[in-house]
């Protein structure tokens, strides 16, 4: 039986200009993220607020936890900090079936879209980057001159 969520507004209670003020610190298995190299330790601490247009259903959202990956350089297990302060998102009051609106997914994709791609441990600063850096671009090799590029809208 699935757990009821908390994260349910009821929109007949923010008629005539009241909002409802949202804070919560949700255990990370609400993500149901199943990957080996990414885990979730930490909850996810939720706060923000809804409030009601004429229109429109408003979620403004502040979200952050830690999330647990592997370095993109040594591959070794590191913790980043996944932060963001604006979340806003407007739900069309007609797109509603019903007055009670849950804002899980809601939540949940805004938390994956701040898993980064690559990290790298340390702060940025992985003690085994000295040993490919053998194998990456040199910044020092010159681009070709702008005589070279063609640039066809210059003379418009």
């Amino acid at each position: 039986m699935p757990m009821e969520s908390p994260l349910k507004i009821f929109t007949e209670q923010l008629r005539d200009g009241k909002r409802e003020e949202i804070e919560h610190a949700l255990p990370p298995d609400f993500l149901a993220i199943q990957e080996p190299d990414l885990t979730f330790h930490s909850p996810i601490h939720l706060k923000g607020e809804a409030y009601a247009t004429d229109d429109y259903l408003v979620l403004q959202l502040s979200a952050h936890t830690e999330v647990q990956m592997p370095c993109s350089i040594c591959n070794e297990m590191t913790f980043i900090t996944l932060k963001t302060e604006e979340i806003y998102h407007t739900i069309f009051f007609c797109d509603l079936t019903s007055t009670t609106f849950d804002f899980t997914d809601i939540v949940r994709e805004e938390i994956v879209i701040l898993i980064p791609q690559f990290v790298e441990c340390q702060q940025g600063a992985c003690p085994d980057r000295t040993q490919i850096s053998k194998f990456m671009k040199n910044k020092a090799v010159s681009t070709p001159s702008s005589a070279e590029n063609h640039f066809p809208f210059a003379d418009l």
